[in-house]
């Protein structure tokens, strides 16, 4: 079977606190969009997850998330004696926090519900996906949610209108880790986006929301490459233009398609440049 997994922007991030055990305190509104991976998800012969993904640098083994949400998944319905085989043609750029990897193993958990008929509830399938990774729950349903906890407290609120989306993802990226640690170093910030998105995004207008966008590591990362997309995407008549996740993608608002591929061309030669629009599927069987 084919599973399309779609990839996601921060609308907002604000960190707003750290737990003992090391995890950061999140309240952030996701998007889902319109690039994706595609996952074929087959049984095998052999026992066990069995893994090949056509970008050659990730690794095919239990530092994958697909490859944990598979065997969490087969642990989890008592079928550890079943095998299934699992290729991932990516689309979605790594290290964009573009959610690429969490989106792969939201697609695994709803294919293989599908494939051995579980008949697994949503809240299980994020459960599962909880224990893979902050941002699996939300790829499992998808559309647009409030995140909070440490990611995975997902509440749906209304989605983006539709409008047009582009997206860059420049040749410096910065490791999740690494990230964090870089925030570690900054004072908790005063100044929250999320609950202003909120109201935004409740009344549905693109310009308020374009105007709402906010992400703490943008205050913290400090890449020259992020500055000067976000520069040059406002210069082409973005409505609004952010980071999203933990880096190093940048994402414009833009209401028209035209405006919108006129700004491509101006990006030309910063990096990976791609259209997008706003969608309310995380996972597409």
């Amino acid at each position: 079977m084919k599973v399309k997994a779609f990839g996601k922007i921060n609308l907002t991030l604000d960190v707003t606190g750290r737990r003992e055990d090391g995890f950061h305190l999140l309240d952030t509104v996701m998007q889902s969009v319109t690039v994706w991976d595609e996952l074929e998800i087959q049984r095998s012969h052999e026992p066990g997850v069995h893994l090949q993904c056509s970008r050659e640098s990730l690794p095919v083994d239990t530092k994958n998330t697909a490859f944990r949400a598979a065997k969490f998944f087969l642990e989890d319905q008592g079928l550890g004696d079943q095998g299934v085989y699992i290729f991932i043609r990516k689309h979605i750029p790594a290290r964009s926090g573009m959610g690429g990897g969490s989106a792969d193993a939201a697609a695994v958990l709803w294919g293989l519900n599908y494939m051995f008929s579980a008949n697994l509830k949503v809240e299980k399938l994020m459960e599962l996906g909880a224990r893979v990774g902050s941002d699996v729950p939300f790829c499992v349903v998808g559309g647009a949610a409030r995140c909070t906890g440490i990611g995975t407290q997902v509440e749906a609120v209304p989605q983006m209108p539709q409008c047009w989306l582009v997206v860059c993802k420049p040749p410096t990226g910065m490791s999740t880790p690494r990230a964090y640690s870089l925030l570690d170093q900054y004072p908790l910030s005063s100044t929250q986006a999320t609950p202003k998105m909120l109201e935004a995004l409740a009344v549905g207008n693109l310009r308020r929301i374009a105007r709402c966008v906010g992400n703490r590591f943008d205050e913290t990362i400090r890449l020259a490459p992020v500055r000067a997309l976000k520069r040059a995407m406002t210069e082409a008549g973005a409505l609004g233009a952010m980071i999203t996740g933990s880096g190093s993608g940048v994402y414009g608002i833009f209401e028209g398609e035209q405006q919108a591929r006129w700004a491509m061309k101006q990006l030309e030669g910063q990096g990976r440049v791609f259209l997008v629009r706003p969608t309310n599927q995380g996972v597409v069987l």
